[in-house]
């Protein structure tokens, strides 16, 4: 991942966790909704015409990275190894 991509996944997650300090069951609703939708499009990979299929992936690819730096952003930071 890019550097550039590590910096939006840091400001997307950051905006996550705040909307989710601020509405924590409505986050909650849009989560579990979230994760309802990323599974229909993850399925509908294994139903897609070939000429289809590479677009779908990479669509159910990115709505799965989504919901994990939705899920994850409640987590404490990753430290790094003592040196």
């Amino acid at each position: 991942m890019s550097a550039k991509n590590q910096s939006f996944q840091k400001v997307l997650s950051e905006l996550a966790l705040k909307v989710r300090n601020h509405d924590p069951v409505l986050w909650e609703a849009f989560v579990d909704t979230f994760d309802a939708y990323s599974m229909e499009v993850t399925v509908a990979v294994t139903q897609a015409p070939p000429a289809e299929i590479l677009v779908m992936q990479g669509r159910a690819q990115q709505c799965l990275a989504m919901l994990r730096v939705f899920k994850e952003c409640t987590l404490p930071p990753k430290s790094s190894p003592a040196p």
